[in-house]
């Protein structure tokens, strides 16, 4: 192994040594179960960001303290951790100013500056201008998918314009694309607080004129109001 690998073995094989006392897990659980199913929107990237700083600030307090640790091997494990949080760190700033670079790319903001000395100056990031703006609903999300993808999709209303307010159901406005690929009619629709896809030809005629489906394909943009970029870039085949 490199030396790199050898001191992250140091705090990746730590929990379950029974030193830990099963802390390691209580407080790692909710980052992991973002994690392990890929942080997919931006309210769960933003929250990982905000375990990590926090984690941080609150390890400063704790090495403060006389007593932080007690053994070599205690700093070992510390220290190796911490290493491994810097090269996340710099990885992480290399993936923002990339982000950064996107948004530049599709016109919805606009750099002044160039992007690594905007992330020098944190606070600089909020003067950037936001050229776009996201859809407020459901609906107008839909309508932007549709928009986006052309002739390949047909954007079926039901209901009166404006005619809609978005509620806690998680159930959308009822309005629905039907996106045309290799023959196949997909219905790209809001249910049950994710954004869904089902295949058209699966769908069964109910005696109340609904329309129900066996199976169906939920996209990672979970949140209402997700990017129309990011919907639309979703494999769904």
């Amino acid at each position: 192994m490199s030396d790199n690998e050898n001191w992250r073995t140091h705090w990746m094989t730590y929990e379950g040594t029974g030193t830990d006392r099963g802390i390691v897990q209580d407080v790692c659980n909710g980052i992991r179960m973002v994690a392990e199913t890929g942080a997919g929107d931006p309210v769960e990237t933003v929250a990982l960001a905000v375990a990590g700083a926090e984690a941080a600030e609150a390890l400063t307090q704790a090495l403060a303290g006389e007593w932080a640790l007690y053994t070599p091997g205690q700093i070992t494990v510390t220290a190796s951790a911490v290493f491994g949080q810097l090269e996340g760190v710099l990885s992480n700033l290399h993936a923002i100013r990339a982000t950064l670079d996107r948004m530049e790319a599709r016109r919805e903001t606009a750099f002044t500056d160039a992007a690594c000395d905007r992330l020098r100056h944190v606070a600089e990031l909020e003067e950037l201008p936001q050229l776009v703006e996201l859809p407020a609903d459901a609906h107008e999300l839909l309508a932007s998918v549709a928009d986006l993808l052309g002739p390949d999709a047909e954007f079926r209303a039901f209901h009166e314009p404006n005619a809609y307010e978005e509620d806690d159901s998680g159930f959308g406005c009822g309005c629905e694309v039907l996106i045309t690929h290799d023959g196949e009619v997909w219905n790209l629709h809001r249910g049950d607080s994710t954004w869904s896809m089902v295949r058209e030809s699966e769908g069964k005629q109910q005696p109340d004129g609904s329309t129900t489906f066996s199976s169906w394909i939920d996209l990672d943009p979970t949140p209402t109001t997700s990017h129309p970029h990011h919907l639309r870039a979703v494999p769904y085949l």
